[in-house]
């Protein structure tokens, strides 16, 4: 596509104008701000808490992408090693949840219980989106407190 081709089509509003990056020989969209701008530096944290159940807090302010989620996802798998485990996921902040990412989500194999924990009314729905998909591999269950949700996860544990 030539610049004349592209400054047509911004001039007549019937496409969203790329630029050149100058270290790249590729056209990208501009930033915009929507949900495919994505900050490269967001990325979910996972760690083994001293319980004994894996803590995922995905980005607050981010947009959780199938990539992010895959990349944690192999972390999960890394930590939980040839058990299942329990897992507490934190998604307090998310602004947004990909396609992808649920359905990297969806498909948890290493998992025995996941509590999926949210503070606001967008929390709320960003855990229904994610959990609203496919059947779960686990049980999984949406709390508002942590200590909730610790103890579900602890009785969910007990109980494999």
């Amino acid at each position: 596509m030539t610049q004349q081709d592209i400054d047509t089509r911004v001039s007549t509003g019937r496409a969203t104008p790329l630029r050149r990056r100058a270290h790249e020989d590729v056209l990208t969209p501009p930033d915009t701000g929507d949900l495919l701008d994505i900050s490269p530096a967001a990325a979910p944290d996972v760690v083994l808490a001293p319980e004994g159940h894996i803590v995922l807090t995905l980005p607050p302010g981010g947009v959780v992408t199938g990539s992010m989620a895959a990349t944690a996802a192999e972390e999960v798998d890394r930590l939980a090693g040839s058990s299942k485990m329990p897992m507490l996921l934190v998604l307090t902040g998310v602004e947004a949840l990909t396609r992808g990412a649920r359905t990297v989500f969806g498909n948890a194999g290493s998992l025995e219980a996941v509590a999926v924990l949210g503070v606001s009314p967008v929390d709320r729905v960003i855990a229904n989106f994610l959990l609203g998909g496919n059947v779960q591999p686990c049980p999984t269950r949406y709390f508002s407190t942590e200590a909730e949700a610790l103890a579900w996860l602890k009785r969910k544990h007990a109980v494999a």
